[in-house]
């Protein structure tokens, strides 16, 4: 039984690394769109609409790059979806927020902020 659930860990935890080099491989050679949804749920917004509505609580990004980071965002989703719940996503999309933010104050370019991220989010979510 705890062979079994072993197996299964690694199988998931290789399967995320999996994924997450293919995202940055995408990043990397700019294969990801400008014309994307922006995000808005779990307590982050990522927009370039200064007049978007939120709530009080509400981590709100402004940037021109909303679209690419939206996209990283759900990308990063499908990557970690089987770790996320009802409760801890409101500290993994929040989070994001935060490191987006972060990256945009230092003046990083977008390649710099998506990879930045990726690289954060694999070593504190992809254990």
């Amino acid at each position: 039984m705890i062979v079994g659930m072993e197996i299964r860990l690694i199988l998931k935890y290789w399967n995320m690394q999996h994924k997450i080099k293919a995202l940055k491989e995408k990043i990397n050679s700019g294969q990801f769109p400008t014309e994307f949804p922006h995000f808005g749920g779990a307590n982050l917004i990522i927009t370039n609409d200064e007049n978007r509505n939120f709530l009080e609580g509400d981590l709100v990004i402004y940037t021109e790059h909303a679209s690419a980071l939206s996209w990283m965002l759900i990308e990063l989703k499908k990557v970690y979806d089987s770790s996320l719940n009802y409760k801890n996503k409101y500290e993994f999309y929040p989070y994001i927020g935060e490191l987006i933010q972060a990256s945009v104050k230092a003046n990083d370019d977008l390649f710099e902020t998506m990879l930045f991220v990726m690289d954060k989010i694999e070593e504190d979510w992809g254990k």
